[in-house]
């Protein structure tokens, strides 16, 4: 099953991702590390809302 990259919405594999994170109870998956640092600077203008 792939997952989005929430900042550049590449379609990436779970366990080839090259970092993840938590954010308001929901895991969020990077196919880079420089999207993970993204998300983190700002999670609220990336996270899908609830």
């Amino acid at each position: 099953m792939k997952v989005t990259d929430p900042v550049c919405h590449m379609q990436i594999e779970p366990e080839k991702a090259a970092g993840k994170t938590e954010y308001q109870g929901q895991t969020y998956w990077f196919c880079s590390e420089s999207c993970k640092k993204k998300f983190e600077a700002k999670p609220a203008q990336y996270a899908k809302p609830k």
